[in-house]
C-alpha cells in the first residue's frame, strides 16, 4: 500500500471527500487551496498501444464561458516508448492562425499536424489552444489541470464495432485551436541534474524531477501538498518511523502539514505542486 492510499484508508474517506472537507483542507491540501472547490490536479499513467485521438482543450476564458468549467493545460512525462517514437504536438511552423479554419473543416488537417520525435524521459508542456496526441507505442505519465474538457478533431479514420466514427468537436476546436504556442519539450537524461529540479512551472502546477541514487529527505510545505509519481524504479518512503515500499507506477500525496519525511532507493519520481 503506497502513502496516499494509506492516509485515506485511515481516514477512512475518499480523496474527493477529503478535500472538500473546509474544515481540514488547508491542513491537509495547503493553505493556497483556500476558496477552491474542486481538487486542482488530474494525474494519469498513459500505455496507448494505438494513435489517440488529436484533440484540444480550451483555456480557463474559454471554459469558463461556455462549459461553466476549468480549462487544460498538461504535461507529459515519457516513461517509455518504442525506437524512433513520435507524438503530435501543435501544428506545421508553416501553418498561419487564419489558416486553421480551413484546414480543419476541409478534413485534411492529417498533412498539417506536427509530428515530433521523442525518447524516454523526455518532458513534453501543452499549453491549453495546443493540438496535441500520444502515438502508439508510448508510456506517459500525465499532470493536467483537473478538467475533462477535451474537443476531438481527428481519429485517424477510425469507426467503432457499430460502424460510426466517434464525435468529433469541430467548431469548438477552431474556436480554441491556437498556433505556435509555447510548447516544451525537454530531456532530462541529456541534462546535469540535481536531486531536485524544477522543470515546468505555469499558472496551474510545477513539477520537480527528483532522480534518487540513495535518500532523498525534505519537510512538506505549508501552502500546499505534494503529489508524487514512481518513474522508474522502488525504493521506500519513510515517515513517522513508519516504512511504505513504493515502485514504478505508484503515486501518493505528502499533506501540507505532514513535516519531514524521507525517500530511499534506485528511484526517480515526478513532484507536482501548487
Amino acid at each position: 500500500m503506497n502513502l496516499g492510499l494509506a492516509i485515506l484508508k485511515i481516514c477512512g474517506i475518499t480523496l474527493k471527500e477529503l478535500f472538500q472537507d473546509d474544515t481540514k483542507k488547508e491542513e491537509i491540501f495547503g493553505t493556497k487551496m483556500k476558496g477552491i472547490k474542486k481538487f486542482p490536479l488530474l494525474i494519469k499513467f498513459i500505455d496507448a498501444k494505438d494513435n489517440l485521438s488529436v484533440q484540444v482543450h480550451p483555456d480557463d476564458e474559454y471554459a469558463k464561458k461556455y462549459e461553466n468549467d476549468t480549462g487544460k493545460t498538461e504535461m507529459w512525462y515519457v516513461i517509455d516508448c518504442k525506437e524512433n517514437a513520435k507524438i503530435i504536438c501543435g501544428m506545421k511552423d508553416n501553418v498561419k492562425q487564419e489558416e486553421i479554419e480551413n484546414i480543419v473543416r476541409n478534413g485534411n488537417i492529417r498533412d498539417y499536424l506536427k509530428e515530433v520525435p521523442i525518447h524516454k524521459g523526455d518532458i513534453i508542456y501543452i499549453p491549453a489552444g495546443t493540438l496535441h496526441a500520444i502515438l502508439g507505442g508510448t508510456l506517459i505519465c500525465e499532470i493536467q489541470q483537473n478538467s475533462n474538457l477535451t474537443y476531438r478533431v481527428y481519429d485517424w479514420d477510425r469507426v467503432g464495432k457499430d460502424g460510426k466514427s466517434r464525435e468529433l468537436h469541430i467548431e469548438k476546436a477552431i474556436e480554441v485551436i491556437k498556433q505556435n504556442n509555447k510548447n516544451q519539450i525537454i530531456n532530462i537524461n541529456q541534462q546535469k541534474s540535481n536531486i531536485s529540479e524544477n522543470r515546468i512551472s505555469c499558472d496551474y502546477f510545477k513539477v520537480d524531477s527528483i532522480d534518487i541514487d540513495t535518500k532523498y529527505i525534505a519537510t512538506s510545505n505549508l501552502e500546499t501538498f505534494e503529489a508524487f509519481m514512481v518513474v522508474k524504479g522502488q525504493g521506500f518512503i519513510k515517515a513517522e518511523d513508519k516504512e511504505y515500499p513504493i515502485k514504478i507506477g505508484d503515486s501518493f500525496i505528502i499533506p501540507a502539514n505532514f513535516g519531514k519525511y524521507e525517500i530511499k532507493g534506485n528511484i526517480q519520481l515526478l513532484k507536482a505542486y501548487m
